[in-house]
């Protein structure tokens, strides 16, 4: 038997966990309004420094993150996020689940940090939440594809 008809059958049962970081209530109250309707879990921490802290005790299966964070920039928190950063101690990942920006203007990423980061995509206001409810699905199934055998966040709760 193929791995595909077990992750097609698995899918339909998913609800992916996603973390929003943003210290914007409009925009975490937009997200974690909507999101559930879309099919996902939401939790909302307001703080990079609070998000990198929680990561020592679960996972998500997505992460969004506000390209304004106040408590430091959001490159600097994807950097940390992923253990690659020059101001830290550690170099090990706290995740590697897929992370989308959103920000209100058009941003440019680069490539190596595109790939360096395991940045996912990049959405820009206006936003419906349709629409990025699909965007998070589609970078979700992509992720799932390409990790079939990792488990969700919140499999070790059931």
């Amino acid at each position: 038997m193929t791995e595909r008809p077990r992750l097609d059958a698995r899918r339909q049962y998913e609800r992916p966990h996603v973390l929003i970081v943003s210290d914007d209530m409009s925009l975490s109250t937009f997200l974690d309004e909507g999101l559930p309707l879309g099919g996902f879990w939401t939790s909302v921490i307001a703080s990079g420094i609070q998000a990198l802290e929680v990561f020592r005790l679960r996972q998500f299966d997505i992460v969004v993150i506000d390209a304004a964070l106040q408590s430091f920039g959001a490159m600097e928190f994807i950097r940390r996020l992923r253990g690659v950063s020059d101001r830290t101690n550690s170099s090990e990942p706290r995740t590697l689940a897929p992370v989308i920006i959103i920000s209100e203007d058009p941003i440019e990423i680069s490539d190596t940090d595109r790939e360096q980061l395991g940045i996912s995509l990049a959405l820009h206001a206006p936003l419906e939440i349709e629409d990025v409810a699909r965007d998070l699905h589609e970078v979700f199934l992509n992720w799932r594809e390409a990790n079939p055998d990792q488990p969700m966040s919140d499999a070790q709760a059931q």
